[in-house]
C-alpha cells in the first residue's frame, strides 16, 4: 500500500508540475517488489521524465539523462504490460519521446553541443531499431554529429550503417574516407573507397579518391589506370589531365607527360598548375641535357649538345613565363626562370627574377 501511495503521489505531483517531488516518490517504487512489476509505475515514471525534456524550466535532472530515462521507462512499461492495459498511453509517450530525440538532436546540433546532438540522435536511433525500422536520417544525423565532436569511430560506424542501405548514394563512402584520412590510416582509406567503388563503379569522386591513395604512396602505376578511367567519366576535367601528366612524370614517360598537360592547358588556357608543370617538365631535361654535354670533351660535340639543350631551354620559357604572368608571386616560377635565364645568358631578366625573388623571401 505504501508504494501504491507512492506511484499516485508521483502522478499527482507530475500533474501539479512539481517534477522534481515526482521523481522523489517514483524511484523507491521502482525498486520495491511490489510496484517495480507494475506497468502503472514505468509508464508513470517516463511520463515524468518526458515532461522535464519538454518544460521550459530546470530541474534536478538535465534533459539529455531525463530524454534516456524516459525512454528507458517506457520501454519496460511495454515489457510488463502484458495484457495490454496501458497499450495506448505507452505507444503515445513513446512516439512523442522519438520526436523528442530528433527534435532535440537538432537543437544541440545548431547550437553546436555536438556530444550532445550525437546522443539524442543515437537515442533516436535506438527507439527505431526496438520497433524494426531503419530511421537512416537519424543514423546519418547520428554520424555528422559525431564528426563534429570529433568522435571518429561513432561517426564512421553510423555513415557505414547508413551506406549499407543506400543512403546519400556514394558520398557516405566518401565521408568515412575523409576520416580514415585524418586518422592517418591509409589501408582502412582504400579499403573503404574499394567498398564504394564496388557499389558505384562509375562514381568519378570515388575514382580521385582511390587515385589520391596511390599518388601519395608513390604508386604510379595504379595511379595510371584509375586516371585513365577517371577521364574517360569526365574528359573535360582538367585537374584529371594535370594529374595524370604528373603521374608520368613521375614515370619518366615526358612524351605521355607532355601531351597531358597539354590536354589540361586546351580545356584551360589559364591554368597554371599544367602551364608551370609543362615548362618545369622542359626546363628539368633542359638541365640535364646541359650537365651531359660538361661531360663531353670534344669541343665540337660540346656545343652541339649545348646548343640541344638551349632548344630545350627556349621550349620551357614561354611556359615558365605564362605561369609566371598568371601568379606573379608564386616562388617556384620565379626561381625556375632566373635559373632559366642564367643558363641562356639573359642578364637583364635574371637580375630582375632575382630581385623578385628575394622580396618574397624578405616578407
Amino acid at each position: 500500500m505504501a508504494q501504491n501511495s507512492k506511484v499516485v503521489s508521483a502522478y499527482n505531483s507530475l500533474k501539479s508540475g512539481d517534477y522534481d517531488k515526482a521523481i522523489e516518490y517514483i524511484e523507491p517504487a521502482t525498486e520495491h517488489a511490489k510496484s517495480m512489476s507494475d506497468p502503472k509505475t514505468w509508464l508513470y515514471r517516463g511520463q515524468i521524465y518526458q515532461s522535464i525534456v519538454t518544460s521550459e524550466d530546470d530541474f534536478k535532472v538535465d534533459k539529455k539523462t531525463a530524454l534516456q530515462e524516459s525512454i528507458k521507462s517506457y520501454e519496460k512499461a511495454k515489457e510488463l504490460d502484458t495484457r495490454n492495459r496501458w497499450e495506448d498511453q505507452i505507444f503515445f509517450g513513446m512516439a512523442q519521446v522519438k520526436e523528442l530525440a530528433l527534435n532535440s538532436g537538432i537543437v544541440a546540433y545548431n547550437e553546436q553541443k555536438f556530444d550532445d546532438s550525437r546522443d539524442f540522435f543515437l537515442m533516436r536511433v535506438d527507439i527505431s531499431a526496438a520497433e524494426g525500422e531503419v530511421d537512416t536520417l537519424a543514423i546519418y544525423n547520428a554520424g555528422l554529429a559525431a564528426e563534429q565532436a570529433e568522435d571518429y569511430e561513432v561517426a564512421i560506424s553510423q555513415y557505414r550503417t547508413a551506406a549499407e542501405t543506400g543512403y546519400l548514394g556514394p558520398n557516405l563512402y566518401l565521408y568515412m574516407a575523409n576520416l580514415y584520412q585524418k586518422l592517418e590510416m591509409p589501408e582502412e582509406y582504400l579499403k573503404v573507397v574499394k567498398e564504394g567503388r564496388a557499389a558505384y563503379p562509375d562514381d568519378a569522386d570515388l575514382i580521385v579518391y582511390e587515385l589520391n591513395h596511390y599518388l601519395q604512396k608513390g604508386e604510379y602505376e595504379e595511379a595510371e589506370n584509375n586516371l585513365k578511367l577517371a577521364i574517360s567519366k569526365e574528359p573535360d576535367n582538367k585537374q584529371l589531365h594535370f594529374s595524370l601528366g604528373v603521374v608520368y612524370d613521375n614515370l619518366d614517360r615526358r612524351d605521355d607527360a607532355k601531351k597531358a598537360y597539354e590536354d589540361a592547358i586546351a580545356l584551360d588556357p589559364d591554368y597554371f598548375d599544367a602551364t608551370f608543370n609543362l615548362g618545369a617538365m622542359y626546363f628539368n631535361q633542359g638541365v640535364e641535357m646541359n650537365n651531359a654535354a660538361n661531360d663531353i670533351q670534344d669541343n665540337k660535340k660540346y656545343a652541339a649538345a649545348r646548343a640541344e639543350a638551349r632548344k630545350v631551354f627556349e621550349k620551357a620559357q614561354p611556359f615558365l613565363e605564362k605561369a609566371h604572368q598568371l601568379d606573379p608571386t608564386d616562388i617556384s616560377a620565379i626561381t625556375s626562370l632566373a635559373q632559366l635565364y642564367a643558363l641562356t645568358g639573359e642578364n637583364d631578366k635574371y637580375t630582375e627574377m632575382k630581385a623578385k625573388e628575394k622580396a618574397l623571401s624578405d616578407q
